[in-house]
């Protein structure tokens, strides 16, 4: 566990020692934080002793580098939304989008094992409810940010993707905010999916009689069958937080293609209002051809933005429909193998 703490303070220090880098920052500020790092997690490790306060406190610390990586990588986002193009400094941060990943990748491990393990039905119903919604939400805004980086460099580079790229980076935020809740939605599938099937792969082996180790995840499954009386309970409440957990799925997918009809809305707004002016001006028909081609162009906002989002949503609903399926046949098989142990144990 020491081995595995120091580890991911040397990432969160490679992501301290990167923003300072993409901002131009001196370097020497990057060992304040560090320092700070090693000083909690130190003093939590040596006076508390207690595992679960650790795994938590490296939680919040990796939620909080996770958090100012997102935020870098809003600058250079908000410049493409607003500005046009982003500035020189962004090419320097596909370091810290890699180091970004692998906290996120961190942050649902150490979440995993921070859960309470000494009363299976909760660490069950955690395991199976999927990630921290933050967690997944600040880690949607880098890879959003990262693929509206990708797209500006591939349409600066490559003429014939400009087709692609204008239509997600020259379209106001609406193209932004929706890439941004595809990833969000996906994220949370995703992990959600990992989840039953190593839920699935842990009944698997307590049906083939592998040898049990304690507090593995097979006996903690195991032990929720230790109570006959409760076993009904104790079922529903697991099918309760499988349907809860998939609120927040439903309506990222519910909202996707709801913000595409929102910049049609915008966009149909924008070009009656061009029109409305042109038909009140004095213009004469020499300068109508070029009022009027301006006055329609936020027609490709409407458009275009309702082009990307039934798209994206068309996608994260095949995702969720999948995620779902899988996660539904995991539960069943482990109730089945619930009800026909009840009795061993």
């Amino acid at each position: 566990m020491v081995i595995a703490a120091i580890l991911y303070l040397l990432l969160l220090s490679v992501v301290s020692f990167n923003v300072m880098h993409a901002l131009e920052w001196p370097i020497l500020y990057a060992f304040v934080p560090i320092v700070l790092l090693v000083g909690t997690v130190g003093g939590i490790h040596f006076w508390q002793k207690s595992k679960r306060v650790l795994l938590q406190t490296l939680s919040y610390v990796g939620m909080f580098g996770l958090t100012v990586v997102a935020l870098t990588f809003a600058i250079p986002g908000y410049e493409i939304i607003f500005e046009g193009e982003s500035s020189a400094w962004t090419t320097r941060l596909t370091p810290m989008f890699v180091a970004a990943i692998a906290l996120y990748i961190s942050g649902l491990w150490i979440a995993a094992a921070a859960i309470n393990q000494s009363d299976a039905l909760e660490w069950l119903a955690k395991f199976l409810g999927g990630p921290s919604i933050y967690l997944t939400m600040v880690s949607a805004l880098v890879l959003c940010t990262g693929s509206m980086l990708a797209l500006e460099w591939l349409g600066t580079n490559y003429e014939n993707t400009n087709a692609i790229t204008n239509r997600f980076l020259d379209r106001g935020i609406i193209p932004p905010l929706t890439l941004f809740m595809f990833f969000w939605g996906i994220l949370l599938l995703l992990s959600k999916w990992w989840n039953a099937m190593y839920l699935r792969w842990s009944v698997a082996q307590w049906g083939r009689g592998t040898p049990v180790k304690v507090n593995s995840n097979i006996d903690r499954v195991r032990n929720v069958v230790k109570d006959a009386t409760r076993l009904e309970d104790q079922l529903n409440f697991l099918w309760r937080r499988h349907i809860e957990s998939y609120l927040l799925p439903r309506y990222i997918n519910y909202a996707t293609p709801v913000l595409g009809f929102i910049g049609t809305v915008l966009g149909i707004s924008l070009a009656a209002d061009g029109i409305r002016r042109i038909i009140a001006s004095d213009s004469g028909l020499g300068g109508l051809s070029t009022e009027l081609g301006d006055a329609i162009a936020p027609l490709g906002i409407a458009f275009d933005t309702t082009l990307i989002a039934l798209s994206l949503s068309v996608g994260l609903a095949l995702v969720l429909a999948l995620v779902q399926r899988g996660e539904e046949r995991t539960l069943t098989i482990l109730e089945r193998y619930l009800r026909d142990n009840i009795r061993v144990y």
